[in-house]
């Protein structure tokens, strides 16, 4: 499928590896796309969008030559077309300052400390990924093997936050 996306954004190649690594289970039915800074990131966004595609995910380093992560995540969370897109921040070493804003302007969905937890960012992706699949509307059943068996009980029971 090529279909859903995952967008890594992060200036350290190594970085890039290892979260193109993590998220490697997900490839038999997510593209996983890295981008070396945010400008290479929104552009591929928007070719996901004129193509009928989905930008499901986007993980992104906050410190980034140009662009920060909470200024582009920031616009990203502003432009309705991507409303549904969740968003995780990574970061070296946050200081409440960052955390707040990438909180309350950028509203991220997760936020991870490099370096993170693999098992425990795969498991907020699959969340993330089920929550996407139910907010935008798409028939969930062709996808329940991939998705996050807690989240989509929540979704069908109607006890989501």
């Amino acid at each position: 499928m090529d279909r859903f996306h995952i967008i890594c954004v992060d200036d350290q190649p190594e970085m890039l590896f290892q979260l193109a690594h993590d998220l490697a289970g997900f490839s038999d039915w997510v593209k996983i796309k890295i981008c070396p800074d945010a400008e290479a990131a929104q552009t591929w966004i928007e070719k996901l969008d004129q193509d009928g595609k989905y930008a499901c995910v986007v993980v992104s380093d906050q410190n980034m030559p140009g662009q920060n992560g909470v200024d582009w995540l920031q616009l990203l969370a502003a432009d309705r077309r991507f409303r549904h897109t969740k968003k995780i921040m990574l970061s070296q070493n946050p200081t409440n300052e960052v955390l707040i804003e990438a909180i309350n302007k950028a509203h991220i969905d997760r936020f991870f400390a490099k370096p993170w937890d693999a098992e425990e960012l795969v498991h907020e992706v699959r969340v993330l990924l089920t929550e996407y699949v139910f907010e935008k509307g798409v028939d969930y059943q062709p996808l329940q093997k991939h998705l996050d068996p807690e989240t989509i009980f929540k979704y069908l029971h109607g006890v989501t936050d």
